[in-house]
């Protein structure tokens, strides 16, 4: 059986790896990864300009699964250092530690009066201890905001800080997305944070894990290196034909298949990439949404400008909605006596919220405009001279969990599989997921189509 992988990405590169490992016991088939950059890791990589070591945002590994931690481990050896989380909230002027509902102690008495006013009068709070999250309980991402954290929460951080990262409103997603990635504490914890310091981390991203030396970029440096033989690169894909079953390459070349696997964009998959795609599904793709997220990266002239690890930014008048430090990841990122900050502008090219459309992106000027802000927050002093600045665009970011999502996506999977294509992966899945969601993913495709 032959099998081909496209996209040497995260997921890829696992999918890959595990496959590799599959053969030394079965011998009937054979695979190859194919991935249009001179470089394998997708968004799992790094840049270094000028001494400075620029991840694709802010690139942390969240382990949970036994398998996974044991896996980055071998792959990395001594090579991989656990963090404890240091997150924190900028809004009214204030620092306040992350997640906001657990802690906006320090906010003005305003502000705090209407959160635990709105908070009061919620499902969540009157249910006592028996409230049950269920995602189909809720019209949308918004109504379960208002019912779980009321008015004054959604007011000053929930709604404002999700328009600005997702560039819709909350009222337009559903909560299918959510899951693991919005903390939900205790009733008492929430009411706790409101009068006083709690001194407690909350979330599924509580620690994580990251390599001491050489940026994200080593743990997809790892895993190519145990498929050299099976990897290549530059080759960007031009057709898919599904009744021969060829893949057609930009250069020319074509290869046949028995499976592929795809990690590559789904909604580019069908309506760029597939010859003769079913008018049904395509009008599924053209309805799938994510956003693009402009990641403007700083190297500064002066030593520990933050301790902090990253800030969310949920007001308008900043034009990101995070920033983080990489030289507090390890201190490896950066050169002696320097610092340097990641910033993510979330934009989509129809109906944004961010102020500009991806068609008119100025580097720089939204790079002047991204130093204005960070010295408005307190980050940087008009005195700090900035040393290096490194553009990433990435075209797709996040997926929008609309109304549609989930069966347009149905749709498409199901026709995908029933001509022997499994997309997977954050984009291949078109879903919100982590870096060890990729991992365990590539894991799963590659021990079905082995089985």
């Amino acid at each position: 059986m032959k099998i081909i992988i496209l996209g040497a990405g995260l997921t890829g590169l696992s999918c890959a790896y595990h496959l590799k490992r599959k053969i030394k016991k079965n011998n009937n088939f054979s695979f190859g990864l194919y991935e249009k950059e001179d470089d394998a890791g997708g968004l799992c990589r790094s840049e270094i300009s000028r001494n400075f070591i620029f991840d694709y945002t802010g690139h942390l590994l969240h382990l949970k699964s036994d398998y996974a931690k044991n896996l980055v481990k071998n792959l990395l050896k001594k090579n991989l250092e656990k963090i404890k989380r240091n997150a924190w909230i900028y809004s009214k002027e204030t620092y306040t530690p992350y997640p906001y509902q657990a802690n906006i102690y320090g906010l003005p008495i305003k502000v705090v009066k209407e959160c635990v006013e709105g908070f009061l009068k919620t499902g969540y709070c009157l249910s006592g201890s028996s409230y049950n999250f269920q995602p189909d309980t809720y019209r949308s991402f918004y109504d379960w905001i208002i019912n779980t954290f009321g008015e004054g929460f959604a007011r000053h951080f929930m709604v404002p800080y999700n328009k600005k990262i997702w560039t819709v409103h909350p009222k337009e997603m559903t909560c299918e997305w959510m899951g693991k990635f919005v903390p939900l504490p205790k009733i008492r914890e929430v009411l706790t944070g409101a009068f006083m310091p709690q001194g407690k981390t909350f979330g599924y991203n509580s620690y994580f894990y990251y390599p001491q030396k050489g940026g994200i970029q080593v743990l997809a440096d790892a895993l190519s290196g145990k498929v050299q033989s099976n990897l290549f690169l530059g080759k960007k894909i031009k057709e898919i034909c599904l009744s021969k079953k060829i893949v057609e390459f930009t250069d020319g070349q074509q290869l046949k298949y028995d499976c592929l696997v795809s990690t590559l964009p789904l909604k580019e998959m069908i309506l760029k990439i597939i010859k003769k795609v079913p008018y049904q599904v395509k009008e599924k793709a053209k309805v799938l949404k994510c956003n693009s997220v402009l990641n403007i990266n700083l190297g500064i002239n002066r030593s520990n400008i933050s301790d902090k690890h990253w800030i969310y930014f949920p007001e308008k008048e900043f034009i990101f909605y995070r920033a983080g430090f990489p030289m507090n990841f390890s201190s490896s990122m950066t050169p002696p006596g320097t610092s340097s900050i990641y910033t993510e502008i979330a934009y989509r090219k129809r109906g944004n919220t961010s102020g500009f459309s991806g068609k008119m992106i100025d580097g720089k000027k939204l790079t002047n405009r991204v130093v204005k802000d960070l010295i408005k927050a307190r980050v940087l002093k008009k005195k700090d001279a900035i040393l290096n600045t490194k553009i990433l665009n990435i075209k797709n970011a996040y997926v929008i969990y609309d109304r549609k999502h989930k069966e347009s996506t149905k749709v498409i999977h199901k026709f995908l599989q029933e001509n022997k294509i499994y997309s997977i992966g954050r984009y291949g899945g078109w879903k919100y997921s982590t870096m060890e969601d990729a991992i365990l993913e590539g894991r799963e495709i590659a021990n079905n189509l082995c089985s």
